[in-house]
């Protein structure tokens, strides 16, 4: 037992919710001023929003959105902006 004060911290979903945000804030603003951008580009980014979100239908989607990248070489920003919203609209 230490006589440290026990940090408060927010719930885990609360948690999940920023960090899931803070990711496709990250992501979008990769995309900023590009036409197009590589499905690695694409699929990095998607790996690392895929790290954290709970288990559910929005991870399926972006793991099927990865696997998708495998067999695509680019992909138009305004597509990925938009599958983007379409997919986190579901969470």
């Amino acid at each position: 037992m230490t006589d440290a004060p026990e940090k408060s911290e927010a719930p885990a979903s609360e948690i999940d919710i920023t960090e899931t945000d803070a990711a496709v804030a990250a992501f979008r603003r990769q995309l900023e001023g590009q036409v197009s951008v590589p499905a690695s580009v694409v699929r990095d980014s998607l790996l690392d929003l895929w790290g954290l979100l709970p288990e559910g239908g929005t991870r399926s989607e972006v793991e099927r959105w990865l696997t998708e990248t495998l067999m695509r070489n680019l992909y138009a920003t305004a597509d990925v902006d938009a599958r983007l919203t379409t997919v986190l609209s579901s969470n």
